[in-house]
């Protein structure tokens, strides 16, 4: 499975990555992070929705749920440019459609991903919330009068790795959204290039709460 490649979230992809390298300086409210993110992992299931603040489309839905035998199973819907790419798998078979082309793949097959809690999808892992601490810039906060806090991570492009550099990425911030308890509500992500500007709120719904995954890439099967 992968995301639609906008700037955007192709940069949080390389630096989800790059995390898990990254040391752990002192910074302002990275506790909450790193609790937001350990929360976030340990979910038995969720929706995560990817909205472009710009347009106010929602352009990627994300949706997992952890069986009894700790077994993954995942629904993806992503679209961009007029591209469509959706794919289901319940840890024995896995359905996908790319923009006009439908497969379809059986455990045992060559190119099929089963994912555990113990096996995680990149997705359905702390890496969702991007955090990179060594290439961090700058920090900014409000502390709302209920004790609420807003925090943002501008971030230096040049410690952001070679992907960031493929697609051009001239600016990188992202901004995280607790409430008086310290729970995420949500966060954002800002990306620069030097021909766009690229904003997106993740928003993480139905926390332990889905019930079933439906397949939906079988409508695609035929068109």
């Amino acid at each position: 499975m992968r995301f639609l490649k906008t700037a955007a979230v192709a940069l949080t992809v390389a630096v989800c990555l790059l995390c898990t390298s990254c040391g752990t300086p002192e910074l302002k409210h990275d506790t909450l992070v790193y609790q937001a993110r350990e929360d976030y992992a340990a979910l038995d299931s969720a929706k995560v929705v990817i909205t472009n603040e710009d347009t106010g489309d929602i352009e990627q839905e994300f949706t997992f749920k952890y069986d009894e035998k700790d077994v993954l199973t995942y629904s993806y819907y992503g679209k961009n440019g007029g591209k469509e790419y959706a794919q289901y798998n319940n840890g024995i078979e896995s359905y996908t459609y790319d923009n006009g082309e439908y497969s379809h793949l059986v455990k045992g097959d060559k190119d099929f991903s089963k994912y555990t809690r113990k096996a995680k999808h990149p997705q359905a892992d702390e890496g969702m919330l991007m955090f990179a601490p060594k290439a961090v810039e700058s920090v900014s906060d409000i502390i709302g009068d209920d004790g609420s806090v807003t925090v943002t991570y501008v971030y230096d492009v040049s410690k952001l790795g070679k992907d960031a550099e493929e697609i051009g990425t001239k600016g990188f911030s992202t901004t995280y959204f607790f409430d008086k308890d310290g729970e995420l509500e949500y966060f954002t992500e800002n990306t620069v290039t030097k021909n766009a500007q690229y904003n997106y709120r993740v928003d993480i719904t139905e926390r332990n709460s889905v019930d079933k995954i439906e397949n939906n890439v079988e409508q695609y099967k035929d068109k």
